[in-house]
């Protein structure tokens, strides 16, 4: 057997050891899902016959008093359960971010099939930013379903510092001076970090949305956008604000 292929069944028997465990704590039927997300690390939902708990595969190193707060947390047993596991999860914090860092970074290639993004990124950063943004960039990954109500043409990821841009831009429909302001915008959350202002983390601060407008094609970018948001959103639909504030930055 393949080092990969023992790993992936020491993990299996691990899972099913904690399954095992959570069924006799919470005397009831388990179905225990194990992932990697980075973001919800624990949730459950019953019904007449099991309880579903999906947890993150760091609670397969969980001590006993972590995995009774487990069993407590699904039952609902008022306990300082919600304590003890955030307190692990904060323990094992560093295995998330790289995980989360891998993720944001995975499949990164800026070279679609009209625009080259990192092309226009070493352009932008020499002339704007003295070469001093450092960030790899590349194009999204397109959902399944092309219906949007509403896009992001770009996002800019701290941890990792990678920039995703949407590829709905990589058509020859979009100008080049549209692009080259999204990847602006994008780098300018680098270059100009987010802000606490009235206590609040502030991703577009007064500070960003000065240099912001004063990019040359500012005026321009925003122009195409107005009149054009339908031919990126795959329909014809009403006016909304595609650069949010990243509001959401940990």
């Amino acid at each position: 057997m393949g080092r990969g292929a023992a790993a992936h069944s020491e993990k299996l028997e691990r899972a099913a050891a904690l399954a095992d465990r959570l069924s006799t704590l919470l005397d009831e039927r388990v179905r225990l899902t194990i992932t990697d997300n980075t973001s919800t690390m624990i949730s459950f939902r019953r019904s007449r016959s099991l309880v579903a708990i999906r947890v993150h595969q760091m609670f397969l190193d969980a001590p006993a008093n972590v995995v009774q707060a487990l069993a407590d947390y699904a039952s609902r047993r008022p306990s300082h359960a919600g304590q003890v596991i955030d307190d692990f999860v904060k323990r094992n914090e560093s295995r998330v971010r790289r995980a989360r860092v891998r993720r944001q970074a995975q499949g990164l290639d800026p070279f679609g099939r009209v625009h080259d993004l990192k092309e226009m990124f070493d352009k932008l950063n020499a002339r704007y930013f003295a070469g001093r943004v450092d960030a790899r960039i590349g194009w999204g990954r397109e959902a399944p379903d092309r219906r949007r109500r509403s896009i992001k043409m770009g996002t800019y990821f701290h941890e990792s510092r990678v920039i995703r841009i949407h590829p709905a831009l990589d058509r020859e429909e979009v100008p080049a001076y549209f692009v080259r302001f999204v990847i602006f915008h994008e780098m300018l959350h680098q270059a100009v970090p987010p802000q606490l202002i009235g206590g609040r983390r502030v991703a577009h601060s007064p500070e960003f949305r000065a240099c912001e407008s004063a990019y040359p094609d500012f005026e321009r970018a925003l122009a195409w956008e107005r009149e054009n948001l339908g031919l990126l959103l795959g329909r014809h639909g009403r006016r909304q604000r595609t650069f949010d504030p990243d509001d959401l930055l940990a």
